[in-house]
């Protein structure tokens, strides 16, 4: 594995590489699967957990610096006083919302697409247009769902045939403690029943 470090890294600046590459791969499961939604509580407890986390792994590396076994490279030791705290406040911060990502997000969606049960849910569905270019440009948006990286894609001719206004919708899911991952929607229109 020596692409991830160079030859005579210590044990313990191996075991942090592996840590952070862990967690910013786990970080990345929701820009592809966006249908899960973790729920209210879980959220926030994940944001707690997500800080104690942080600071636990700020406290290791003061005690791994202290002793020897990692020093910060790059840039860093060049940086004066201040700039080293906006820069600490600034990585601590990322590291937070990667962490945040894998416990709000990752680890509870793949924990339901394993162990959670069927359910369904009646509510309402709009048309939205999404803001990427190539990714999930035609989305449904559903009145239930209250969390900012829910998405749920549909195929352009589908939404062009769609009326502006909401329309009752019935989700498939996967229900779990941490949340829930819609599987398909079921819109009823006056004409007929589409299926995405």
């Amino acid at each position: 594995m020596h692409w991830l470090w160079t030859p005579g890294t210590s044990t313990a600046q191996k075991w942090l590489i592996t840590i952070f590459m862990t967690v910013m791969t786990g970080a990345l499961a929701p820009i592809f699967w966006r249908s899960f939604i973790p729920t209210v509580h879980w959220q926030q407890t994940a944001l707690y957990l997500a800080l104690a986390l942080t600071a636990g792994a700020g406290i290791w590396l003061r005690q791994l610096h202290e002793m020897g076994h990692w020093q910060p490279a790059g840039p860093w030791p060049g940086y004066g006083r201040a700039r080293r705290w906006l820069m600490a406040l600034f990585c601590s911060a990322f590291v937070t919302l990667m962490l945040w990502f894998n416990l709000a997000a990752t680890l509870p969606m793949a924990y339901t697409a394993a162990t959670g049960s069927h359910a369904s849910m009646q509510t309402l569905a709009e048309k939205k247009r999404g803001s990427g270019r190539h990714a999930c440009r035609y989305q449904l948006k559903l009145r239930e769902v209250d969390y900012l990286f829910f998405e749920f894609c549909m195929d352009q001719e589908g939404y062009e045939h769609l009326p502006s206004t909401p329309l009752p919708a019935r989700l498939s899911l996967r229900q779990g403690y941490f949340g829930s991952w819609v599987e398909s929607v079921r819109l009823t229109t006056p004409q007929q029943k589409d299926e995405h």
